[in-house]
């Protein structure tokens, strides 16, 4: 990401590129968390006879919440931290930065939004695996949001909204390894103007291949992440009431189904992965022509105004 925009127009286009692309996705990723909270796992087409088509989209409102504002916090600090590098290297700023730096601010940028978003992220997997743990909590003209909100208030406590965050510290290496390598896909794929604005093919092409390289790094984990998530605490009072950790959660899938159980669900979160980075790469990146080629109309209209 060598754009040279500010950082609020960055984080803006980002973050609708990020929601386009859920909304697209969201009946896909809806599955996918099913599939990973689910012991034995099941099939897409079983999901749908199930839960007929209308059903996939449960939660939706809180996940474009989250997707919203967890890409505009990670763009806006992405591109904040870059420009003060550059700025303190004397560089451009469309300057390419080293591994390290790369890895480094997108890392921080991935804690800082994640900090912030994982109690609607919570929200949105209890809403997501409800009807398949027969656990749907709302009941009369209750919202199944609220319901489910007051629900891990009262069971958790303020703290149950970040159940899981500790696997933040390094499944925020996801997007900050997507981004170094779709820069690395411009870097080797584009020469000239289209490296500095990609067409939307490349755009799509770059994001999908960066996201699921990053995928396939950190899957266990985020499939471990995903199961304490839908988990609810015990109202017993043994050990058990204090609920899985994520270490806890990758030791019990091993334990039931080796090795390859750690990537149950893969498949459906690589091809989610495809349609949704891909999808959201290309946007952000029009988004960013669109926002250059008005600028440089108005430009062009000021310098006309000026010497009329």
């Amino acid at each position: 990401m060598t754009s040279v925009l500010p950082p609020f127009v960055q984080a803006a286009s980002g973050s609708l590129g990020a929601a386009s692309a859920n909304a697209l996705t969201y009946p896909l990723d809806l599955i996918t968390t099913r599939i990973q909270a689910t012991e034995k796992g099941t099939s897409i087409r079983k999901q749908i006879h199930t839960y007929g088509l209308s059903l996939l989209y449960d939660g939706i409102g809180a996940d474009t919440g989250a997707t919203l504002l967890s890409s505009f916090l990670y763009y806006y600090v992405y591109s904040f931290l870059r420009a003060l590098i550059v700025r303190g290297n004397g560089k451009s700023k469309a300057a390419m930065l080293s591994l390290p730096q790369e890895l480094a601010i997108g890392y921080l940028s991935g804690i800082v939004s994640r900090s912030i978003t994982t109690p609607l992220n919570l929200i949105t997997v209890r809403l997501q695996t409800a009807r398949v743990s027969d656990d749907s909590p709302a009941r009369g003209g209750t919202s199944r949001f609220t319901a489910i909100f007051r629900q891990i208030l009262v069971e958790e406590g303020l703290s149950g909204f970040w159940k899981g965050f500790s696997s933040n510290f390094v499944l925020s290496l996801n997007p900050a390894v997507t981004l170094y390598l779709f820069q690395q896909y411009r870097r080797v794929m584009l020469k000239g103007k289209e490296r500095a604005s990609p067409p939307p093919g490349h755009s799509f092409v770059g994001g999908a291949l960066a996201n699921s390289i990053a995928v396939i790094m950190l899957y266990p984990l985020l499939l471990a992440k995903t199961v304490v998530q839908a988990s609810r605490r015990s109202n017993s009072t043994n050990n058990s009431s204090q609920g899985l950790s994520i270490q806890s959660s990758l030791q019990g899938i091993y334990t039931a189904g080796g090795f390859f159980a750690l990537y149950r669900g893969l498949g459906a979160q690589l091809f989610k992965g495809i349609l949704r980075q891909g999808t959201a790469m290309m946007v952000k990146q029009r988004i960013e022509q669109l926002v250059v080629q008005v600028y440089l109309r108005q430009r062009a209209l000021r310098r006309v105004q000026y010497k009329g």
